[in-house]
């Protein structure tokens, strides 16, 4: 896997804490907890947004007092990550459209990269238009 991008020592710690605590590495806890770890309120949270002796997501969590408009996008995208969860009648805030429009948005690419790494590989320069035509 490729060297991840950490918003700052916080998330990284975060991020290596809470994977320790399953027995599960793979790219779905990995993008979930790489995203949760993006904000600060989400990390603090993170009990009730994840249920670590059933290992799964806490959809109920999402509604909690704490979260802010940020807070709801970096839940939303690790959840989505984690098995494609949308709430039923509010998909519409799952979409690009929704999430990306924040100043998560970097981290957000990381998350994606780290959950689908077989498809954000570096891709080779484009070929020139004389080389194609050959």
């Amino acid at each position: 896997m490729a060297e991840i991008k950490f918003r700052d020592t916080a998330h990284r710690d975060f991020f290596l804490e809470n994977m320790m605590k399953c027995s599960v590495n793979d790219c779905y806890h990995r993008a979930f907890f790489y995203v949760m770890g993006i904000a600060s309120e989400t990390r603090a949270n993170i009990n009730q947004m994840f249920n670590f002796k059933e290992d799964c997501i806490e959809p109920e969590g999402m509604h909690g007092g704490w979260q802010t408009s940020g807070t709801v996008k970096v839940c939303h995208l690790a959840f989505n990550l984690w098995n494609g969860y949308a709430e039923e009648g509010r998909e519409r805030y799952f979409t690009p459209e929704e999430l990306f429009c924040c100043e998560f948005t970097p981290y957000f690419m990381e998350g994606i990269k780290v959950r689908y790494p077989e498809y954000c590989r570096e891709l080779s320069a484009p070929r020139k238009q004389t080389e194609i035509s050959r």
